[in-house]
Order: structure tokens, then sequence, then C-alpha cells
């Protein structure tokens, strides 16, 4: 099928591809009537312009890229919908790139977004390793991270207070009477991963209650994969079952909830289990307590600060990072 151009509207409307220009901008220089006439040719011949050439002759494309790594994950397929909402909202339209948490996918969709003129990236980074590819982009226009990003690396960021986060986790396993506490499903590559454990064990230490970190060396694609496996492992470890564990995300625990069922483990009789995020709506056979930040406060801050620096350019480090307040949701996976 030809597609169909403004020459061909201009020459269907007996008037100059100029006059055309003018009735689909809005400007001056044309009556009403013969605007009129104009727009109704386009809306006959269905004719559609070229946003993307006419973002590139204005140098504005009114389009931000948004990269995430698992459409499939609960957790960031929510952030996706937000983020592309809050975009809207703001007169953007919103380019959705999937990562499938593979680092050459990522720089590469970075390199397509700058490639197509996008005037600013929203992205959740795989891990620390992204950041050299975040860095080499920003140089052409403005990226916020909805992670944490390491201390060398100078790309803003809004995402939890990690430290507390996990901190807040393991006081109040310990306030439930819990005497011997673990982390599951730690990733090395995850900076929050990292800040959450760390706190955790200092948390833990501060109290006197052992306290440690389970590590497997296999790993796995998906959160659930790498919470269900590893629980797993734990069981023929020789290990006894802690009394408290601290899922590294709520997919995780969703994981750990299944190789429970499967193993006759019940939660909380036998161990009482907190995740991070409030995804638990994904776990329908158990009300998970979780510690999180509001999903929508934290989209809705990102993308202010994606916008101001869009129109602003760059802002200083104290003005474009950005920690928010995580908060204890309680539900019933934890003793009384």
């Amino acid at each position: 099928m030809k597609q169909i151009t403004i020459k061909d509207i201009a020459k269907e409307a007996g008037v100059s591809i100029a006059s055309v220009s003018r009735a689909l901008n809005g400007t001056d220089g044309i009556s009403e009537a013969s605007r009129k006439r104009i727009l109704d040719v386009c809306d006959r011949m269905n004719y559609t312009p070229n946003g993307l050439a006419r973002g590139l002759v204005k140098r504005k494309t009114q389009t931000i890229g948004i990269v995430i790594p698992d459409i499939m994950s609960p957790f960031y397929s929510e952030l996706a919908v937000l983020a592309s909402d809050a975009a809207h909202k703001r007169g953007y339209q919103a380019l959705l790139c999937n990562s499938f948490r593979e680092l050459g996918t990522e720089e590469r969709y970075l390199k397509l977004l700058v490639e197509h003129q996008v005037e600013g990236i929203l992205i959740f980074p795989i891990g620390v390793r992204s950041e050299a590819a975040m860095e080499k982009y920003s140089r052409n226009l403005p990226i916020v991270s909805l992670n944490e990003t390491s201390t060398p690396c100078h790309i803003p960021y809004v995402c939890a207070d990690e430290r507390q986060a996990g901190r807040i986790a393991a006081e109040y396993l310990i306030s439930r009477g819990c005497k011997d506490l673990l982390f599951l499903g730690f990733k090395k590559e995850r900076l929050a991963h990292r800040l959450r454990a760390e706190s955790f064990l200092n948390a833990a230490a501060d109290m006197r209650i052992p306290a440690q970190i389970y590590e497997c060396q296999t790993d796995f694609r998906t959160s659930f994969e790498r919470g269900y496996d590893h629980f797993r492992h734990l069981l023929t470890s020789g290990r006894n079952l802690p009394d408290g564990i601290v899922a590294a995300s709520d997919a995780t625990a969703n994981g750990i909830v299944k190789a429970c069922k499967e193993n006759g483990i019940r939660i909380p009789e036998d161990f009482s289990l907190i995740g991070f995020d409030n995804i638990s709506t994904e776990l329908p056979y158990l009300d998970l307590t979780t510690v999180a930040i509001s999903h929508e406060k934290q989209i809705e801050t990102a993308v202010n600060l994606l916008t101001e620096m869009i129109i602003q350019g760059p802002l200083s480090l104290a003005k474009s990072r950005i920690k928010l307040e995580p908060r204890l949701i309680v539900r019933r996976s934890c003793k009384n």
C-alpha cells in the first residue's frame, strides 16, 4: 500500500504543500474555510503525519523511552504501566523496551532509543554492569534510573532507601520472636540486594541475633526461580530451617512459597517470611508481609525528574538522586 504524503493531500485539495503544512500545524496564513477543506481531505484519505520526521525537524519528538528487565514480572509490568501513564499525562508518548534481563539487549535498546531521538529515558537497570552503557548514552540525553546506582556512576535515580528497607525487615522478624534469620535469593549483581542484605545483617548483629545470607552457586533467570530453587537447595543442605526468612524480593518469596507447599512446610507456622516490593497480589495463597515504597510515588517522582531534565538540562546530584522512605506492610506471613 502506498503511504499517503503531504504532497498527495496538496494535489487532492488543489492547494500548495505550504498550505497543507499550515493547516496541519494550526499556523496563520490560511483561511478557516481552506483549513477545514484540507483537514477533511486528510480524514478522507486517512493521512497520518510522520511524527518521527516532524520531531527530527523540530528537535522535539515528545517521546520518552522506558527500559525494563522483564515485562512478564508483575513488579516491572506495574512500573511500566505507571510510567507510560505518567508520561502521557505530561504530553509524552512512551516507547517500552524489554531487555529480557540481558546486558547486551539492554544496551542495544539504549542505542536504539537515542537513534530514534527520544527526549529522555527511564530505566530499571539489570545491575551494576548496566552503568557503563547508561553513562555512555547519558551524554546524548537525560536518563533516570529506577534503581540506585553505585557511587562512581553519575546517573540520576529515584528509588527506595534499600538500607533502611533491610533493617526494617530484620527488626520486624526479631520483634516477632525470630532467633535464627536467613536472607535468601541474594544476587550479588543487584545493588539493591547487596544494600538490603548488608543492613539486614547489621540490624541482626546490633540485636545479637544470628543471621546469614544463604548463597547457592546456581543462578536463575527470574527471581521466582531463584527463590524456588534456592529454598529447595536449603532443604537438602543439612542446615536447620530458620525461624525467620527475608526474601530478596516478593517474587523470590513467591518461589519460596511454592517450594514450601510442595514439601509440606507451613508459613508462618514453621517460619516467618518477609519480602520487598509489595507485589503480594501475585501470592494468592499467602498474605505476604513486605517492605516497600509507593510505586505510584516513585514513578511520579521519576517522570517529574526526567521531564525537568529534558526542559532545564542536567541537575545537581543533590537534586537528582532521590531515595524514598520504605514502609512495612504487615500481613499474615509472620508469626504474631
